[in-house]
């Protein structure tokens, strides 16, 4: 299969079902699901290194919570308001990737790092800031 290069912050397509997104009991799951890549160029570009670290998108506004980034309609040609689960963070093989929707603007990118290093408890919710 062709595939374009794997970004940093690029938004591609995958099988909802390859996605882990609790609560995965009363979740309502679709055919595909957008991802935001996170892992650096060095694994995405690597043929012998099989996964890839992703953060899923959502448009229930109702599960988004502190950590979640909101991605406006336009941005990584996604066709609507998302959000992303960092909480969800989660790795899947290079394989499960499917169309590139687009790349995010490196400012989103970076404010989806810095809620993750939140989230992991690396840096202060006060600052904001990521690595």
């Amino acid at each position: 299969m062709t595939r374009v290069q794997i970004l940093l912050g690029g938004v591609y397509w995958v099988a909802d079902k390859q996605l882990t997104l609790p609560p995965d009991d009363d979740r309502q799951f679709h055919a595909r699901r957008g991802v935001v890549i996170l892992s650096g160029p060095e694994t995405n570009s690597d043929p012998n290194w099989p996964v890839v670290l992703v953060v899923p998108l959502s448009s229930e506004s109702t599960r988004k919570t502190r950590f979640c980034v909101k991605i406006p309609a336009g941005e990584g040609n996604v066709d609507k308001k998302v959000w992303a689960r960092v909480p969800a963070v989660q790795p899947i093989l290079k394989t499960d990737l499917r169309d590139y929707s687009g790349p995010l603007p490196a400012t989103r990118v970076e404010e989806i790092q810095a809620r993750l290093w939140q989230y992991l408890g690396m840096a202060d919710d006060a600052e904001g800031e990521g690595p």
